[in-house]
């Protein structure tokens, strides 16, 4: 089986998505992935095989440009007011890579089509091949009202293409632990989230014994080239009354505005997150959904700022479920906040009681592996925790049997055998 990752250009969205790419290609399946900007380079240091569909395109001067002009507007959520009218609004670069894109897929026939629930553009290309789509949802703050509002954005390239619009997609992976599930979309099928941060040599000082409480702290690859850093300036003043380590993982940006550094806070230019996290005693972070998650899985208190985009979303999902503090501002508590959710008094579970909410979801081999045949046996995710959410459910081809007028439909192949004759045409 063949299948397309629609990816938009930001880390936050294709590196939760790395680990079922991986798990596809395990089980023998090919899998490319379609992006632009820097992502590009990215995905093929993880290994996988990607095609530029925004030749030229600088995305993160895109972004940056954006979110100055904003000045800290917050973006209406769907059914607000002010909320873009059809055909406008930010299509997260769906629109600039969907011509793209769609010639790219016409010439690999893919059978699958993966995306995040702002990668719409994933959508697009499916109901043009008629294929399946599937969304990898990737934090808590994404909804299917949140989907459609993207898809208007992009309602010009459906015209462009012929398409009246998006096929349902045939699948919800919901990869948020059960207990903290924020949605209750129809196809649903929870899955358990698997960290992917990149590779990297691992620092000695990391693997040995600690003589004190270490805290992460980060914020994300994009929220320190379009904000700044102003958020540590109280992370900063708070670790020179805390004693305990503070590691700064923020990809080497400039730290000069917070002036000389205690002894006890250490700059980092980059590190796998799960790495450090898995070393540490607990975290500081902007809220990025990856971010979060890494966290969760790590098992670690966390102290979450949460401002801007579905930063407050994942903020709260934390908060309400007891894995950490979200500060009023974060500028204006995060130094009394930093001391009240110290490793010393941690705010959330005792140390690895997180993971344990994940061991019940399927791990990403087993939706890849139902995948390949569509008409998949329910698999189920065991409520052995108690948290009384439903069982996830599995792909169902009914669900995408709508297909604009002359479109070819690419059957998918249940063994190997299937795929091979698939492929060479015998």
């Amino acid at each position: 089986m063949r299948v397309l990752f629609a990816c938009p250009p930001f880390f936050g969205l294709h590196y939760p998505m790395v680990p079922l790419a991986h798990a596809l290609r395990s089980a023998g399946h090919d899998v490319l992935v379609a992006t632009c900007g820097a992502a590009r380079e990215q995905l093929a240091h993880a290994g996988l095989l990607t095609v530029d569909c925004a030749p030229g395109a600088d995305p993160d001067a895109v972004y940056r440009r954006m979110e100055r002009d904003r000045q800290g507007r917050k973006p209406p959520a769907p059914g607000e007011a002010g909320a873009a009218p059809k055909g406008k609004g930010f299509s997260f670069f769906s629109d600039e890579m969907a011509d793209r894109m769609t010639e790219v897929a016409l010439a690999w026939r893919p059978d699958l089509v993966v995306h995040p629930p702002i990668g719409v553009v994933g959508q697009l290309v499916a109901a043009r091949l008629g294929v399946p789509s599937v969304l990898h949802a990737v934090g808590f703050g994404h909804t299917s009202a949140h989907v459609g509002m993207v898809n208007n954005a992009l309602a010009d390239a459906y015209e462009r293409h012929g398409l009246p619009g998006p096929d349902p997609v045939a699948a919800w992976l919901d990869i948020a632990p059960t207990s903290m599930s924020t949605t209750d979309e129809p196809r649903r099928w929870f899955m358990r989230y698997v960290p992917f941060n990149g590779g990297a040599e691992l620092p000695g000082w990391l693997l040995e014994p600690r003589t004190r409480p270490r805290v992460a702290v980060t914020l994300g690859t994009v929220q320190p080239v379009v904000d700044g850093i102003s958020p540590l300036h109280g992370v900063v003043a708070a670790a020179r009354e805390t004693d305990a380590e503070f590691v700064l993982a923020l990809g080497g940006s400039d730290l000069s505005e917070l002036g000389t550094l205690p002894d006890n806070v250490r700059p980092l230019d980059w590190i796998p997150l799960g790495a450090l996290l898995a070393a540490s005693d607990g975290a500081i972070h902007h809220g990025g959904a990856g971010t979060t998650l890494t966290a969760l899985d790590a098992g670690v208190p966390q102290l979450v700022l949460g401002q801007g985009a579905d930063r407050p979303a994942n903020a709260a999902a934390v908060a309400g479920r007891g894995c950490g503090l979200v500060p009023d501002s974060p500028t204006a508590s995060t130094r009394s906040s930093s001391r009240g959710c110290s490793p010393t008094r941690p705010c959330g579970p005792p140390h690895g009681t997180s993971p344990a909410r994940w061991r019940p979801c399927p791990a990403p081999r087993r939706p890849c592996h139902a995948s390949s045949s569509w008409r998949a046996p329910t698999v189920t995710c065991d409520d052995r925790h108690g948290d009384g959410h439903r069982p996830a459910r599995g792909f169902h081809s009914e669900h995408s049997r709508v297909r604009p007028p002359g479109a070819r439909r690419q059957p998918l192949r249940g063994t190997a055998a299937r795929t091979a004759r698939h492929h060479t045409g015998r």
